[in-house]
């Protein structure tokens, strides 16, 4: 295993002299951190979740995809823990990409959402999917990713929103941007607090207790542009977002709580590039530290402690044949520790190397063929392989097919974990996946609309189960396998002065446990989701309604949580819009119809409920 380590070490620093410079490459307004996102995802489908739908939202990212895609969100109430279902995989299953590099949790393997800002990004979007063998352990059903745009010549300017609604929620945030020719910075603070104590529906008194909250979430990315007096082209960049966060874990409709959670996250990311016409080389390097704190009794200091840290090492490649061809090479090198009250102190050494071939055979055809081999201390990690293509015919089609096999190795908690009534497995296998996606997309003046098929089959799924001891472990199971129908459609009409936007989604999932022949847990069979906005000279007002089939709660399928409608409507006004100042107002009624519904049993969700907010722009 140290040999094999060794090599991979050797490849990342050879790769940084493989490739001749050419002629200077013209660079774009925007650069992106992840290029890699749009250039390597042939037969696969991106969806964009634009700057307007971030901003009317509320901070977590959790509200805005819910709201804005078919992932299904499991959230113990606002504020609470909330973890994604993608195409019925589980929330480990599920890989959040910051800037380029794979972000989930070293300790559970997942992302929590409601720890993610929404306004802190330039870019949000969805990507269907496997992406294993480019994002690496975890990208088995999609992945959800998050940029920053790095942007000169802009000058200066600022946004500033605060905002207050219901159960006494304050919001505030603000981020400032200045670049010139070759000089880049932006800082933003995300900060967000609230009582959280809303009355649950339908029940005798009864409201949320302890479910207090509140979050800071700070930004910072700068960029400096270099050109050589030669044919080269170099761009220092630097990303960095730090997370704390303090929230109570509130009770259930039979059982109160007092429970506390810190969050304590931080990520720091730098980028090399090295840039010209047909070669483009990518040198990053990253620090990533999570920390938590858990309190059974938050009236008390005595807390559990868990942290890890990671240290990454990346090079990408990209050296293009001509207009048609391209090839792609990743070597990355991760040391990460990991240690806690109920964690047993360790360490893992990764190291991966990534090949990615794309060719445009004609002006309609264009395929691409993905490789990945990753080596991890104490696993057989597998060989992982990818292919997909887009064809486009009678002018407005796209057909698209894209198949891959994908992975998530064991991590620290399912390994090392030592505490009471429950300890990990060392002995544990990596889940692999196969995953196959066949898809067609008409694209017509001011209308889109998609429908694509999915299949998933999963050996050796990780699940904890108690042993005869009544102690919990967790073991490789048999197989898990889903499949399904998504379908899409976005619309634009513009009748004079006025202009309508209609977005729609829907998606059935059947996720089956194969050996028991019974629907997983928390997999509703139906999401659809439908908007409508409407722009009128300085005037927008939309609506957003979502629909979830019911899921159940026991792997026997015989408890679920039913399914339900909700809807949210908002407008907004700018006051004020001319030389470059805006000043804008906004209001949004939640759960226009007081619908009493849960997404974890026995947790309610909130009743209507009302935002304002204030944005200035200068």
């Amino acid at each position: 295993m140290k040999h094999r380590f060794l090599f991979i070490v050797v490849v990342l620093c050879a790769l940084t002299t493989a490739a001749q410079i050419d002629t200077l490459q013209v660079l774009p307004e925007v650069i992106l951190s992840d290029s890699k996102l749009k250039s390597h995802s042939v037969g696969i489908t991106l969806e964009k979740i634009s700057d307007s739908t971030i901003q009317r939202s509320r901070t977590a990212l959790t509200e805005v995809l819910r709201a804005n895609s078919t992932i299904y969100f499991r959230e113990n109430g606002p504020g609470g823990v909330a973890s994604a279902s993608f195409r019925g995989t589980n929330a480990a299953q599920t890989a959040v990409v910051w800037n380029g590099i794979n972000i989930n949790s070293q300790l559970t393997g997942q992302s929590d959402f409601n720890t993610l800002s929404s306004k802190n990004y330039d870019q949000l979007d969805v990507r269907a999917g496997g992406g294993s063998i480019i994002y690496g352990s975890g990208a088995v059903g999609g992945s959800v990713h998050l940029g920053n745009d790095i942007r000169f010549n802009k000058g200066l300017s600022t946004r500033v929103t605060a905002g207050y609604g219901s159960f006494d929620t304050q919001i505030a945030t603000a981020k400032t941007k200045f670049s010139n020719t070759n000089f880049y910075i932006d800082a933003g603070l995300d900060y967000q607090r609230s009582e959280n104590d809303f009355d649950y529906l339908n029940t005798d008194n009864q409201f949320n207790e302890n479910g207090q909250y509140d979050n800071l979430n700070a930004i910072f990315n700068m960029g400096y542009l270099l050109k050589n007096k030669g044919d080269r082209t170099h761009l220092l960049k630097l990303h960095h977002n730090t997370y704390v966060g303090n929230r109570n874990f509130s009770g259930t409709l039979t059982a109160p709580s007092n429970d506390g959670y810190e969050d304590r996250n931080t990520r720091t990311l730098a980028i090399w590039e090295n840039l010209s016409t047909r070669f483009n080389g990518k040198l990053r390097a990253a620090h990533i530290f999570e920390q938590f704190r858990y309190f059974a009794n938050n009236q008390t200091d005595d807390n559990d402690l868990g942290k890890s840290i990671r240290y990454l090492a990346n090079y990408e490649a990209t050296y293009k044949l001509d207009r048609k061809k391209e090839l792609t090479v990743i070597g990355e090198v991760n040391h990460i520790s990991a240690a806690g009250a109920s964690i047993v102190s360790t360490t893992r050494n990764q190291g991966s190397v990534v090949a990615l071939w794309k060719q445009q055979l004609t002006n309609q055809f264009t395929y691409e063929i993905q490789a990945r081999q990753e080596l991890v201390e104490g696993f057989d990690s597998p060989f992982l392989l990818g292919a997909g293509f887009d064809y486009a015919f009678a002018k407005a089609y796209t057909f698209t097919f894209n198949a891959s096999k994908n992975y998530r190795i064991p991590t620290f908690n399912d390994a090392y974990w030592s505490g009471p009534g429950a300890v990990g497995n060392p002995d544990l296998k990596p889940e692999t996946s196969v995953q196959a996606e066949i898809g067609l997309k008409r694209t017509r003046k001011n209308l889109t609309l998609g429908l694509r098929g999915f299949y998933i089959n999963t050996d050796d799924l990780i699940q904890w189960q108690p042993n005869l001891s009544g102690i919990w472990s967790p073991i490789n199971i048999a197989d898990s396998e889903h499949y399904g129908i998504e379908g899409a459609l976005d619309y634009t009409a513009i009748m004079g002065s006025h202009k309508v936007t209609t977005t729609a989604q829907y998606a059935y999932t059947q996720a089956d446990d194969v050996a028991r022949g019974k629907q997983l847990i928390y997999v509703p069979a139906h999401k659809a989701i439908l908007g409508i906005a409407h722009n009128y000279g300085r005037l927008s007002s939309y609506v957003q309604t979502t629909f979830v089939d019911r899921v159940f709660t026991t792997t026997d399928n015989t408890a679920q949580v039913d399914g339900y409608a909700i809807a949210h409507i908002g407008t907004s006004y700018d006051i004020l819009h001319k030389q470059g100042t805006k000043l804008q107002v906004m209001a949004r009624v939640n759960n226009l119809f007081n619908t009493n519904y849960q997404t974890v049993a026995f947790r309610p969700n909130p009743g209507r409920n009302f935002l304002l907010q204030t944005t200035i722009t200068f």
